[in-house]
Parts: structure tokens; sequence; C-alpha cells
């Protein structure tokens, strides 16, 4: 932690093609670019938000769901939590937007000298996947927005970086 606050948070949007805020139509999934967690993060929360859907559906949802990869371009999987289960969510946004937090455990622990599961921890390399779903309407859409927000460091109260000694 620093004596600064913008210090001790890195925020990072999830983008597609360097565009932070998308636009969801049809069923497929929108596959975000890759995070790199090796900058120094030690916490993670992913942050989603999706609004109210256009096109008078009957129905409107926002999947999203988080994917990790030891390398940026490929090998992509479904994110764990300690129990197995995939980290995600869906967002039902067919009256109000929603937001959705969920915090990410293990940014770095993962053991990449392991011969088998269990790895532990997290692969370095993570990423936000959107999948909207419609029943009816005339052409519907969603905008949506999805984040990274970290601690950076270890954690630790340190002073602010000076040119002149603190001592």
């Amino acid at each position: 932690m620093r004596f600064n606050p913008y210090d001790d948070v890195i925020v990072q949007p999830s983008t597609v093609s360097s565009v932070a805020i998308q636009s969801l139509t049809g069923s497929s999934a929108v596959n975000g670019d890759a995070y790199d967690t090796s900058i120094g993060i030690e916490s993670l929360m992913v942050h989603v938000r999706a609004e109210i859907a256009s096109g008078s559906p009957s129905a409107a949802t926002v999947a999203w769901a988080l994917q990790e990869s030891t390398v940026s371009g490929s090998g992509w999987v479904a994110a764990v939590d300690n129990t197995g289960t995939a980290i995600g969510g869906t967002l039902n946004v067919h009256t109000v937007a929603v937001d959705n937090y969920q915090r990410v455990e293990g940014i770095m622990l993962y053991n990449t000298n392991a011969t088998a599961a269990p790895y532990g921890g997290r692969k370095r390399y993570l990423r936000i996947v959107l999948t909207p779903a419609f029943t009816g309407g005339s052409s519907p859409a969603i905008l949506t927005y999805a984040e990274f927000i970290g601690s950076p460091g270890n954690g630790l109260q340190l002073p602010v970086r000076s040119t002149v000694s603190n001592t």
C-alpha cells in the first residue's frame, strides 16, 4: 500500500479489440482480450455491468465467464474456484441494468513445475467472456462493460517514491 490512493488500485477494462464497451447481439460468445497478471497484482476482482436490453425481447441475459491460460493467445480454459466450480455468472437484464462483482483468488500462485493436478493458483493470463441470450424482440442488444480491479504489490504500506531519501 502506498500513501497515495492512486497507487493502491489497478483498474483494467476488459477490452475486445481495444473497445471497452460492447454491444452484444445474437448468441455468440465475445472473448475479451488477455490480461497479464504478472505485472505485480496481489489480489483481483472482476466487475461486469450489463444495461437493460434494447429491442423489446421477452427475456434477455448475459452470461459471463472467467478464463485463464499460461500463454496469451491460446489454451484458454475455464477458471475454477477451489471447489472446482467455474467462475462466472448470469445477469438478467430484461428489465433492469445489473452489476456483478466476483473476487478472484490465487493470482500468480500457479505451480508450473507440477506434473499433474492440482496445480494450485491462477494461471498468468485471464480474460472475460460474455455471451448474450435473447427471447424474441426486434434486433435485441445489450451494452456491457467488464473490468479487472486489482491491488498491486504485496499489500505492505510503503512510502511514496521520491528522489529524496526518507531516512
